[in-house]
């Protein structure tokens, strides 16, 4: 029983021959996808998160957290590049660690994705409704009851969110034509607050009150875990590939030149906004538009204002166009609903994973506000980001091929696997970086007369994981069936994205490890009740052995194994 529940927690799928067919409209261009990672990216993670982790969390160091946040996306972004280029999948990180590690990690990582998405919509909300109270002179606030702006709720960040679903269930083109439209209106602003930053240039902003780093050095990673959220739209680029029409030049493309774009561009405002304004003296709601008025620039603040509507308009529909993507994906390999996975036939679009997931934004951009929902999504991505490093490295020293060759042989359909060496040394690495980032962070709560046994104890550590992924390069030798885009430097750049990521993770508040608790609690349930008996795997090795042994005993027997072991 527990060798048939270990089998089935990780069975991995294979693509189809044609990995270019679909349901979905294969219509998107390089361009589209360039500007729909921008939209995606560039929203309340500029407009209202910088001014967040300035003023509490980080002062003039942000321009160091969100470098260092830009750099580690970079890392995870490569490992998407590769996986985009060979697998134009919806889905993005939840397919590729369905076909290398096995379909528990997947759904684990597809069930956060749907989180990811849905609390940054519902986030990206926030941030606009304090933009459009901002230019209303706090109109609409004002006009909400007591009882709901002494608790924070806010209703009309439901109808903006269903507002923008009736846009993407109308069809991809005239989502696209939107996004674009918003995102050159965005860029064209951001470049206002940069020269705006230039023209006022106060240079002591970045030693006083009190110094570069006035809440501690620490403190930069501390900004990087907060300004992660800033940098995930990047993978609605992947998530879009099953619509891409060149997918293996678009997806990298795409994802490379908006990772540098997008965190150039995040530095640049952020060094902007200190030399507008001193960081005690930022508006955590509205930083660029209150540091304008700082100046005596008042106009100014309503053409900030209006760029941040925009911004938010455009990272909304970038986030509720993406987001029912993953839903499909995952309700048509049968893990969550398959009634998800409807698409329509005129629109050619997920309709009913649109319009679920958009009411599961509306209830949260409700009820939650912008600094609870900010931490509550890095985790998830934090997490896929570390899995998907991890099956770059799978893919890789896999001799099996990513595509399905014949529906009667199942030995050679079993998508990329690692040998036992390899999976005890990788394992192991896992652990070594578990271990050591935890040590760090119980380390920073330590006085200073333990610093050097400390640094010590992390040194060696850091040099065992070292070694271990050069054991591991040493035993492994690279797929030969890999012919498209390749991360450079595999194990030990993919590796050094697990390490920094995890060390992100530990970084997070622990009330947003509790939320990440329930959530994964409630996809556990979802997944042993309904994903593993409905697997769309578990279906096709009941097929292929009817096909093989026709209507026998070990048919029925498979059935009943499948049944028990779900149950």
């Amino acid at each position: 029983m527990i060798s048939a529940l270990g089998s089935r927690l990780f069975r991995r799928k294979t693509l189809e021959a044609d990995v270019m067919k679909t349901e979905l409209n294969r219509c998107l261009k390089t361009s589209d996808l360039v500007l729909i990672g921008i939209g995606s990216m560039v929203g309340s993670g500029m407009y209202v998160l910088t001014g967040e982790i300035t003023h509490t969390t980080t002062g003039p160091a942000i321009v160091l957290s969100f470098l260092v946040a830009g750099l580690v996306s970079g890392l995870s972004a490569w490992c998407y590049a590769e996986f985009g280029s060979q697998v134009p999948k919806a889905g993005s990180a939840y397919v590729y660690t369905y076909l290398t590690i096995g379909e528990f990690a997947a759904f684990v990582i597809g069930w956060n994705l749907i989180l990811e998405h849905v609390i940054g919509a519902a986030a990206i909300v926030r941030g606009l409704m304090g933009y459009i109270n901002e230019i209303s002179n706090e109109w609409f606030e004002n006009s909400l009851p007591e009882t709901f702006q002494d608790q924070k709720f806010d209703p009309y960040t439901s109808v903006i969110v269903l507002v923008i679903c009736c846009l993407v269930c109308l069809g991809v083109k005239e989502s696209v034509l939107a996004n674009n439209f918003l995102t050159l209106i965005n860029i064209s602003v951001a470049f206002f607050v940069i020269f705006g930053g230039i023209y006022f240039f106060n240079w002591s902003n970045f030693s006083s009150p009190d110094g570069f780093f006035p809440f501690g050095v620490g403190s930069i990673l501390d900004g990087a875990a907060q300004a992660y959220f800033a940098f995930v739209g990047y993978d609605s680029i992947a998530i879009a590939s099953e619509e891409a029409l060149t997918p293996s030049f678009s997806i990298p493309f795409a994802l490379a030149f908006d990772v540098l774009f997008v965190g150039s561009l995040y530095c640049a405002v952020s060094f902007s906004l200190i030399l507008l304004v001193p960081y005690d003296k930022v508006d955590e709601d509205a930083a660029f538009a209150s540091a304008f008025k700082y100046n005596g620039w008042q106009w100014a603040a309503y053409v900030v204002s209006i760029g941040a509507i925009a911004a938010m308009t455009c990272a909304m529909l970038g986030t509720v166009f993406t987001m029912p993507r993953c839903i499909y994906a995952m309700a048509n390999d049968g893990l969550i609903f398959r009634s998800l996975a409807k698409v329509s036939p005129k629109t050619q679009t997920p309709i009913i994973a649109t319009i679920l997931g958009s009411l599961g934004i509306a209830v949260f951009a409700f009820f939650l506000t912008l600094n609870e929902l900010a931490e509550f999504m890095s985790i998830g991505t934090l997490l896929a980001y570390i899995i998907i490093a991890l099956a770059v490295i799978v893919l890789r020293y896999s001799p099996n091929s990513l595509l399905k060759h014949s529906d009667l042989d199942l030995s050679i359909n079993e998508g990329p696997r690692l040998g036992k060496a390899q999976i005890n040394s990788l394992s192991l690495f896992v652990v070594m970086v578990m271990a050591t980032n935890l040590f760090i962070a119980c380390a920073s709560w330590v006085s200073d007369e333990y610093l050097w046994p400390m640094v010590a104890v992390i040194s060696i550590s850091s040099i065992i994981t070292f070694v271990i992924l050069i054991y591991l390069d040493a035993i492994s030798t690279e797929n030969p069936n890999l012919n498209e885009f390749r991360v450079p430097f595999v194990p030990y750049l993919p590796g050094l994205s697990v390490f920094i990521n995890f060390q992100l993770m530990t970084r997070l508040n622990y009330f947003t490890w509790i939320r990440f608790a329930l959530w994964m609690l409630v996809g556990f349930v979802v997944y042993f009740l309904y994903g593993m008996r409905n697997s769309s795997l578990c279906r096709e090795k009941v097929e292929n052995n009817q096909k093989v042994y026709g209507s026998t005993d070990e048919t029925k027997h498979l059935h009943e194994e499948s049944s028990i072991t779900s149950e």
